[in-house]
């Protein structure tokens, strides 16, 4: 989701991986004024880098400890300064119950 103004972006987390030190959003067009933190965690922002290609982040979390963040059930990340890949088309994923 985003803020009305388009300058931040929030992305939403509802597993946090047990087996992994990054998360990657495939989405996201960083520059160099990107700013990535993560909502109730007062350490500052947060170690990024761009993916091939450049649309997408990967988000390194090796320095988060689970228990020292606000939620239990779904973690925000707030991104400033990118924007969205621009595919031509538009994607629609359905979740089944």
């Amino acid at each position: 989701t985003s803020s009305k103004d388009k300058q931040i972006v929030y992305a939403c987390l509802l597993n946090w991986p047990s087996n992994t030190t990054e998360i990657i959003l495939g989405a996201p067009v960083s520059s160099s004024n990107t700013i990535v933190t993560l909502l109730g965690f007062n350490e500052g922002p947060l170690n990024w880098k761009a993916t091939e290609g450049n649309a997408g982040i990967k988000i390194d979390i090796s320095n988060i400890k689970i228990h020292s963040v606000a939620s239990d059930w779904e973690w925000v990340f707030k991104l400033q300064n990118i924007s969205a890949k621009q595919t031509g088309k538009v994607q629609k994923k359905y979740r089944r119950w």
